[in-house]
C-alpha cells in the first residue's frame, strides 16, 4: 500500500515544459486584461486606483504559477497547502466590489492553471457581461445623501420648514450649536436634476453660510 502510494504521488506527476507553461501564461495574461477592463469601465467611485486594478492582474498570473507547479508535482501540492494556509493577508479592502474582482482573478488563475481554458474565458465573458449591464442599468444605485447645512440659529426653522416639505423623507442624523452658530446633518434622497434647485433655494433662505451634500455609499455625486 505505502508503495502503490509513493508511486502515486512521486511518479504520475504530470511535468509542464518551459513552452507550455508560457503558452498558460500569456493566455491567463489575455484573460486578466478583461477583468482590467471591467474594473476600469464599471468603476463608479471616488478615486480610481490604477495601482490595484494592475494588481488583479499580477493575482491572476501569481495564481497562474502556483496551479502549474501544483499540477506538474502532486506531492509538491500537499505542502503548497499547508504554506499558503499560514499567509495572512492584513490590506483592507474598502470596497466590496474589490474583494468580487480578487475572487475573479484567483477563479482565473485556477482555471488557466489547469487549462481550463474555456470555463475561464466564459466565465470572463459571462462576469464582465453582467457588470456592465449592471453598470450601464445603474441597478442598486442609492440615491441617498448626507446634506449638510451651516448657517446662523435664526435660519434654523426656515431651513427645516423647506426641507421637510421639499424632501418627505428626510431625516435629522445630527445637530451642532454654538450661541451664534448652528450645523445640522440630514439625510435625504435626492435625484440628481434637483441639486442645483435645492442648493439655490438653501442659499436664498437668510443666514445660510454654507451647504454640502455627501454621499453616503462613498460614490461620486451625478
Amino acid at each position: 500500500m505505502k508503495e502503490t502510494l509513493y508511486e502515486y504521488l512521486v511518479t504520475r506527476s504530470g511535468e509542464v515544459n518551459l513552452f507550455e507553461a508560457f503558452e498558460i501564461l500569456i493566455i491567463s495574461l489575455l484573460l486578466s486584461m478583461v477583468v482590467f477592463w471591467t474594473y476600469k469601465f464599471t468603476f463608479s467611485g471616488v478615486l480610481y486606483n490604477r495601482k490595484f486594478n494592475v494588481s488583479l492582474v499580477m493575482l491572476t498570473l501569481v495564481t497562474t504559477m502556483v496551479m502549474i507547479v501544483i499540477k506538474s508535482d502532486i506531492s509538491l501540492s500537499l505542502g503548497m497547502v499547508g504554506a499558503l494556509s499560514i499567509v495572512r493577508f492584513r490590506t483592507a479592502i474598502k470596497d466590496p466590489r474589490d474583494t468580487a474582482y480578487i475572487f475573479w482573478c484567483i477563479g482565473i488563475g485556477l482555471c488557466a492553471g489547469t487549462q481550463n481554458y474555456a470555463i475561464a474565458l466564459m466565465g470572463s465573458i459571462f462576469l464582465a457581461t453582467v457588470l456592465i449591464l449592471f453598470s450601464f442599468g445603474k441597478f442598486g444605485v442609492e440615491n441617498r445623501y448626507l446634506l449638510i447645512i451651516r448657517g446662523e440659529n435664526r435660519c434654523e426653522h426656515e431651513v427645516m420648514s423647506y426641507l421637510f416639505k421639499q424632501f418627505k423623507g428626510a431625516q435629522l442624523r445630527g445637530k451642532n450649536t454654538t450661541t451664534q452658530s448652528i450645523e445640522m446633518v440630514y439625510q435625504i434622497t435626492l435625484k440628481n436634476e434637483m441639486q442645483q434647485t435645492m442648493l439655490d433655494q438653501f442659499y436664498r433662505i437668510e443666514g445660510v453660510q454654507s451647504v454640502n451634500i455627501v454621499a453616503q455609499n462613498g460614490e461620486t455625486i451625478g
